[in-house]
């Protein structure tokens, strides 16, 4: 019974820390003819300028370890935006009280939250076909990021997020 709630609770733990990702694209598209890649040039991502050129490197990076090429005559372009939001941590400390005997009983219970507020991230990458504009795969990133992080952990952040966002690049069918 021990061994059950121990890893139960090891987990739990483990299941809410990293980024969360989501898919979609045309089911009609031939992601065999994907070889090489380009950003848009009037990117409008959210993000100061400083971030932005972190996560164009990152998910470059990604990409070219894929084995994708980055060029200007490409076969699709990337667009990115992100936008920020805060949420509240859903700790709590539990306290009760409680008493009974024979059929009678009675408890009071409450809790206080702990934790504070957590920083969030919301990053959707789109790819378009540059023949015809038009997106073919689209993926939605979600993850901590502190503001407070250095430049050094901004960009280990910004890369974590670009390759969990290809993770269903291209699409297994």
């Amino acid at each position: 019974m021990k061994q059950l709630l121990f890893f139960t609770l090891i987990g739990t733990l483990f299941s809410c820390g990293g980024p969360k990702a989501f898919y979609d694209y045309d089911e009609q598209m031939n992601f065999e003819q994907c070889k090489s890649f380009s950003f848009y040039t009037d990117l409008n991502t959210g993000l100061n300028e400083l971030d932005e050129q972190r996560f164009v490197t990152s998910l470059s990076q990604a990409l070219i370890a894929e084995g994708y090429q980055q060029t200007e005559d490409s076969d699709f372009k990337i667009n990115f935006y992100a936008e920020f939001f805060e949420q509240r941590s859903n700790n709590t400390i539990g306290i009760g009280l409680g008493g009974g005997g024979g059929a009678v009983g009675g408890g009071v219970s409450g809790g206080i939250p702990i934790g504070g507020t957590q920083q969030f991230i919301s990053v959707t990458i789109e790819f378009a076909n540059t023949v015809n504009n038009e997106l073919f795969w689209q993926a939605v990133v979600e993850s901590k990021l502190d503001k407070q992080l250095t430049p050094i952990e901004r960009e280990e952040a910004f890369l974590e997020i670009a390759k969990k966002a290809l993770e269903n690049f291209p699409p297994k069918r």
